[in-house]
């Protein structure tokens, strides 16, 4: 075995730890904690790994983080019913530039897919 070939199995070890790693980190994380106040306890509880959003980074804009809004409740709530299965198929959303929303979306499939 070449060096290379050893360094190269090695990279892909280190990948798959660090993919377990954080999927350790990550299972049985709620995509995030919509009441503030049980937020704040279990974020300070978990020292800052309390859902799926903390764990991985919060959004960011103009290098600044920003929490889920009243808004994104809303289509998560349309996106999964109360026992975290499927709502709806198709979802159609007409808004305004900067809300947002794509990050929202690409965030929520990575966390349900």
């Amino acid at each position: 075995m070449r060096f290379k070939d050893l360094q190269k199995l090695v990279s892909a070890q280190q990948q798959e730890n660090a993919r377990n790693a954080l999927y350790d980190r990550l299972i049985n994380k709620p995509f995030w904690i919509w009441n503030v106040e049980q937020h704040r306890l279990e974020d300070a509880g978990t020292e800052g790994e309390c859902c799926f959003n903390h764990v991985v980074g919060l959004p960011q804009k103009n290098d600044v983080d920003k929490p889920m809004y009243d808004y994104e409740n809303i289509i998560f709530e349309y996106l999964l019913n109360a026992d975290g299965n499927a709502n709806h198929k198709h979802l159609w959303i007409k808004k305004a530039t900067g809300l947002g929303i794509s990050e929202f979306m690409l965030r929520f499939w990575r966390g349900f897919a």
